[in-house]
């Protein structure tokens, strides 16, 4: 007779994670506590952003290492993350992260986790597909459209001095730009996850390194944002998570 797994491998699925799953999670814990650590001993430990980025990281590492496998229960881990990636966003003022994160994410992943598990095997794991050449040309005619649409709105003079009235600084255009283009290409990406099409982590692989660019304009503002240094590792851990699951996804198809 088999012993049951303990609970925590249940929700974390620990005991069936490769090396490699491993290794992308301990580095990305490794390096986010180091900067989280940094910023205590620079007597900022009272920077809530930083906190809350740190937590957020961990929440969003274990739902896409859990994604690739395409396990259901990363979205419940997912909505954590999201709910502090919002924080800081609004804390950073990324108006398209913003809403990206709070307004659309949140109920999109709950959505989702309704969607995989009417299509999955046991209930555990759901069963991907591929997308058509047609909803790819509808796909990219419409990005094109509306990251133009959310690119001119952040531009807005009346926009920025609104939405950055508290800030000492203005980002760069290109950060505006960046934030417009996360916001359209994650809203396709996360349409994708809900049609099950194993493309969704090419255009995920696109959000991650639009998100990467982000944070370096932001960093470069300001070398001492730790919040921003956090996101960024983040970003590039669900980049390197994607690429993972581009491979991961492609089995079984």
């Amino acid at each position: 007779m088999k012993c049951k797994p303990p609970w925590y491998k249940k929700i974390l699925f620990f005991s069936q994670w490769n090396i490699l799953e491993k290794l992308i999670f301990s580095i990305n814990i490794f390096i986010t506590l180091g900067l989280l650590i940094y910023q205590c001993v620079n007597n900022h430990a009272n920077d809530w952003m930083t906190w809350v980025a740190f937590l957020a990281n961990i929440f969003n590492i274990i739902s896409v290492i859990l994604a690739t496998k395409k396990h259901i229960s990363c979205f419940i881990w997912g909505i954590l993350a999201v709910i502090g990636f919002g924080g800081v966003a609004f804390g950073q003022r990324l108006f398209g992260n913003l809403i990206l994160y709070w307004a659309f994410y949140i109920p999109a992943q709950i959505l989702a986790l309704y969607l995989w598990k009417k299509n999955s095997n046991n209930k555990i794991e759901v069963i991907p597909k591929h997308i058509k050449g047609w909803q790819i040309f509808l796909t990219f005619s419409i990005l094109i459209a509306f990251i133009a649409l959310f690119s001119w709105v952040e531009l807005l003079k009346s926009f920025q001095e609104f939405w950055f009235q508290k800030l000492d600084y203005y980002p760069f255009t290109i950060t505006y730009i960046l934030d417009a283009t996360i916001l359209v290409l994650s809203i396709v990406m996360t349409i994708y996850v809900w049609c099950r099409f194993r493309e969704r982590w090419y255009v995920s692989i696109l959000v991650d390194s639009c998100q990467i660019a982000l944070w370096i304009t932001i960093i470069y503002k300001n070398v001492n944002n730790i919040s921003a240094w956090i996101m960024f590792v983040s970003s590039f851990s669900m980049m390197t998570s994607a690429i993972y699951g581009v491979f991961n996804w492609k089995k079984q198809l």
